[in-house]
C-alpha cells in the first residue's frame, strides 16, 4: 500500500476546510457505487449495545423471535484479544445471527486519541491491534468516536408515560469545563487528521471499515469542541480520508435530528442520507427520534418525534444503503405491564414495519 502524505499547512488549517478543497489522500475523488460491499444486503434489523454476558441462549431467542439478524457487540479492551473476539463471533453465528461489529465500549471515545494527550501513541497502537485482530477474526466493522458525550439529563420528561432522556442548552453550558484548557475546532480537527491519517492505513490492510458516531449531544460545551456537530462535518471528515470505503459514519437519527443545522432550523437530514450513502459512507443506522431540534430536546418514540422516519427509511433505500437499523436509548416504560423489553421490541416491529412499507412503495423485494 502506498503510504498517505499529509500537507503540513493542511493539517495546520483543517478547520478551515471546505468540501471544495482537494482531498488528502491519493484515492481522493474515487467513485464507489451507491451502498457498500461490506456488510448485510440491504435494511436489515439489528441490535446495539450488546454485552459479552447477553449471549446466551434466552436472549438469542428473544432476538430471533424479534426478526433481528445483525448484532452489535461491545467489549472492554481488557478482553479485547483476537480469541475473544473469534469466540463471541462463533457463538453468535452458532446461534443463527450475525455479528455486525464489535467495538471497545471503554475507549471507543477515547479521550487521549481525540485530545491529542501524551497517550495518544499508545492508545492509538493499541487500538491498531484491536483493528488487526478484528480483520483477522472476519469482523468487518468498528465504531468510534471523538470526545461525544456529556451534560444530558437534568431532568425526566415523560414520553406517553415514559422515561426520555432530556437536553436543555443553558444547563449544559452552566457545567464547569472537564479541563484545564480548552480545546478548539482547528486543534480537535488537526488531533482527528493525525488520527485518519495514522490509523485508516491500517484498517485498510485489515479490512476493517472505521465508523464514525457524532456528537451527542451536538454542541460544543464544558470547554471541548465538539466537531462532528453538523452533517457537514461528516462530510469534512470523509474528505479528509479521502472518500476510502473503509471510512464511514455511524448515521444517528437521533443526534442529526439535534443538530441545528445551517439555518438553526434543523439539518436535512435527507440529503445528508442521499450525500453520504449514495457513496456508500453510511454503515449503521442509529433510529431514533426526538422532539425537535436544539437548543432543548427530549427523546421519543420514533413515532412521536418531530423527524417523518419513513421519509428518512425511504431516503436510506434509495441510496441502496447495505447495513443494520437498530433502536437506539428506547424510553423506559413504568407502572405498567410492560416488561423490561416492551419498547424495544415495540420499535424492532416499527423498523420492520417501514422497512416493508418502503420496500412495496419502491417495487423492491427485499427479503
Amino acid at each position: 500500500m502506498k503510504r498517505r502524505t499529509f500537507s503540513r499547512s493542511l493539517l495546520s488549517s483543517l478547520g478551515l476546510l471546505t468540501l471544495g478543497d482537494s482531498a488528502l489522500f491519493a484515492h481522493a475523488g474515487k467513485k464507489y457505487l451507491p451502498g457498500n460491499e461490506w456488510s448485510a444486503r440491504g435494511r436489515r434489523l439489528g441490535i446495539s449495545h450488546q454485552r459479552p454476558g447477553e449471549l446466551n441462549e434466552k436472549h438469542f431467542n428473544y432476538l430471533r423471535q424479534m426478526g433481528v439478524e445483525y448484532l452489535e457487540i461491545r467489549i472492554p479492551s481488557e478482553q479485547a484479544s483476537f480469541d475473544t473476539l473469534k469466540t463471541i463471533k462463533a457463538r453468535v453465528e452458532d446461534a443463527g445471527l450475525n455479528v455486525f461489529e464489535i467495538m471497545l465500549s471503554d475507549k471507543y471515545n477515547c479521550k487521549d486519541i481525540a485530545l491529542g494527550t501524551g497517550r495518544r501513541k499508545e492508545e492509538m497502537k493499541f487500538f491498531h491491534n484491536f483493528l488487526r485482530d478484528l480483520g483477522k477474526a472476519g469482523i468487518d466493522t468498528t465504531t468510534y468516536a471523538w470526545h461525544t458525550g456529556g451534560a444530558y439529563n437534568p431532568g425526566t420528561p415523560m414520553v406517553r408515560g415514559c422515561q426520555a432522556r432530556l437536553f436543555e442548552l443553558e444547563e449544559a453550558r452552566k457545567m464547569p469545563n472537564l479541563y484545564d484548557r480548552t480545546y478548539s475546532d482547528a486543534e480537535m480537527w488537526d488531533n482527528y487528521a493525525y488520527f485518519i491519517k495514522h490509523t485508516l492505513p491500517v484498517a485498510e490492510d485489515a479490512g476493517v471499515r472505521l465508523q464514525l458516531h457524532p456528537n451527542d449531544p451536538p454542541v460544543t460545551h464544558q470547554g471541548v469542541a465538539r466537531i462532528f456537530r453538523s452533517m457537514d462535518a461528516f462530510r469534512q471528515a470523509m474528505e479528509i480520508a479521502g472518500h476510502s470505503p473503509m471510512s464511514g459514519i455511524l448515521l444517528c437519527t437521533g443526534t442529526c435530528g439535534e443538530m441545528t443545522g445551517p439555518d438553526g432550523k434543523g439539518e436535512d437530514i435527507l440529503k445528508g442520507i442521499h450525500d453520504l450513502g449514495s457513496r456508500g459512507h453510511i454503515y449503521q443506522v442509529h433510529f431514533r427520534n426526538v422532539s425537535s431540534p436544539m437548543p432543548d430536546f427530549y427523546e421519543t418514540m420514533p413515532d412521536n418525534g418531530y423527524m417523518n422516519m419513513y421519509r428518512i427509511m425511504k431516503a436510506l433505500a434509495e441510496v441502496n444503503f447495505n447495513g443494520m437499523v437498530v433502536p437506539d436509548h428506547v424510553p423506559r416504560m413504568v407502572d405498567s405491564e410492560a416488561c423490561e423489553l416492551a419498547g424495544e421490541a415495540y420499535i424492532f416491529g416499527y423498523i420492520k414495519a417501514l422497512i416493508q412499507a418502503v420496500d412495496t412503495e419502491l417495487g423492491s423485494d427485499q427479503v
